[in-house]
């Protein structure tokens, strides 16, 4: 076992940054920081992609899921623990779901394309 992998179950930390310097948010968080190189490995892949940070007066959460250097999915715990996720959803649109929102539709085949769609017509 190397020194960056995690003997405990669940997601991987590593002590050291990968090469990635930064992970860029994008129109999924105002002002489009870019936060540090990711250090948690959040969907256990042998892969860090997820970046932790102070931002504002709260903390945000962000996930570069397809690892091309831009966060996918951004999630920012506010004042008083307000929680709020928002995600890329294809290249353009952002969807943001507070939470206690109910869930999303579900996902399924568009018959027409073949494609993945999720509640659009």
């Amino acid at each position: 076992m190397t020194e960056d992998e995690v003997a405990a179950a669940g997601p991987a930390v590593f002590p050291h940054p990968p090469a990635m310097p930064v992970l860029a948010t994008g129109d999924l968080l105002p002002g489009a920081p870019l936060l540090g190189a990711p250090t948690v490995d959040s969907d256990a892949d042998g892969v860090a992609d997820t970046t932790v940070a102070p931002w504002d007066d709260g903390l945000v959460l962000a996930t570069d899921v397809d690892h091309d250097g831009a966060a996918d999915v951004v999630t920012r715990v506010g004042p008083e623990a307000v929680v709020t996720t928002r995600h890329l959803d294809g290249d353009v649109h952002v969807e943001e779901r507070p939470w206690g929102a109910p869930p999303p539709p579900a996902p399924s085949i568009d018959p027409r394309t073949g494609a993945w769609v999720r509640g659009r017509d």
